[in-house]
């Protein structure tokens, strides 16, 4: 009889969208539960859900070595999702826990909702929407997007994808990737001008940010990089909250230093009800959405099951976050049965 895994869900785009992944996960002997409430949730409920469980599809729950040391049974850490910045991969790596995302997911999703962020920028329509509800009539001049230029802070998938629906839009598109440039794979866009990050700062009519939560690139967008921007220019992050000093941003808006700026993440999320960004001027705010789609939520959510289902019949999963997990587990098991057999 095959071993049945216990597989607890803590991932929003699971439960609303994970209907395939939960039958793929049922007749691969595994029994899904799901958590009471959606995640990111504290490290301390994480570990009473995980104790007795084969596996995690996590939400940006914090994973750790106090975490781990209540789970003794955890095989697999299965981000639904791309960012793993939560993960403490050493920790995992020291407990023999493998953890897996979904990178590529939910690329066409964060994109297309980074661009619905940056024309209800700069036409105003959350102001034009607010101003009708109201029951007022009130113009909003804006601006066009052809010729004007956007710079795209992280080249990878999302930022490519951005790229290509700014280029659509006959946008010039300025990009700042280091590993990137240092890789020299910047030589295959051609229409994409690779330039320093100051200078992507002092040019972009609009600056778009799509890099991950690394130390270096923690709170990247300070008082003194707000300052270099243009006075017409706009900021968008649906990153990571961390990116950006949410102070200095409040008082560029509040000083008129940029013309506007629109958040989808926060340093701290949920963001707080009494949070001084909900009133900032010119600051359209969203809650962490971006990636939600039901097409990337179905793909996050397949993509995670598949990759339990494999490491659960000794296969090694497609996106790897430490490979040396899964080499030395399965080194092991392979000596294993060579042992048996001989």
């Amino acid at each position: 009889m095959k071993e049945r895994w216990k597989v607890v869900v803590t991932a929003r785009a699971f439960w609303t969208c994970g209907q395939h992944a939960k039958a793929m996960l049922e007749q691969a002997d595994c029994d899904v539960e799901f958590s009471p409430n959606a995640g990111p949730l504290p490290a301390d409920q994480v570990a009473r859900l995980c104790r007795s469980a084969d596996a995690v599809i996590a939400s940006s729950d914090p994973y750790h070595r106090a975490v781990f040391d209540e789970c003794p049974r955890l095989k697999i850490v299965a981000r639904c999702g791309v960012g793993i910045d939560s993960v403490h991969l050493q920790d995992a790596t020291a407990h023999g826990i493998l953890v897996t995302n979904t990178p590529g997911a939910m690329t066409d999703a964060v994109a297309d909702y980074t661009f619905a962020l940056l024309l209800g920028l700069v036409r105003h329509i959350p102001a034009g929407y607010d101003a009708m509800r109201r029951g007022n009539w009130t113009e909003f001049p804006g601006i066009e997007l052809p010729g004007k230029t956007i710079g795209i802070v992280g080249f990878g998938l999302i930022g490519q994808a951005v790229a290509r629906r700014a280029l659509g839009f006959d946008m010039k598109v300025l990009a700042y990737d280091p590993i990137l440039v240092e890789q020299g794979g910047h030589r295959s866009f051609d229409r994409v001008m690779f330039t320093s990050l100051d200078e992507l700062f002092e040019q972009s009519h609009i600056v778009s940010l799509h890099c991950p939560n690394l130390p270096e690139t923690y709170r990247m967008v300070d008082a003194k990089r707000l300052a270099k921007m243009r006075s017409d220019a706009y900021l968008i992050n649906t990153a990571r909250g961390s990116l950006v000093d949410e102070d200095a941003l409040l008082s560029a808006l509040e000083n008129h230093q940029i013309a506007g700026a629109a958040i989808d993440v926060y340093e701290k999320e949920p963001l707080p009800a009494n949070h001084r960004l909900r009133s900032a001027p010119r600051l359209l705010l969203t809650p962490h959405n971006a990636f939600n789609s039901r097409e990337a939520a179905r793909r996050m959510s397949d993509t995670s099951a598949q990759s339990i289902i494999d490491w659960k019949n000794g296969i090694r999963p497609k996106h790897l976050c430490n490979p040396e997990v899964c080499d030395q587990t399965l080194r092991s098991v392979s000596n294993r049965d060579a042992n048996q057999h001989s």
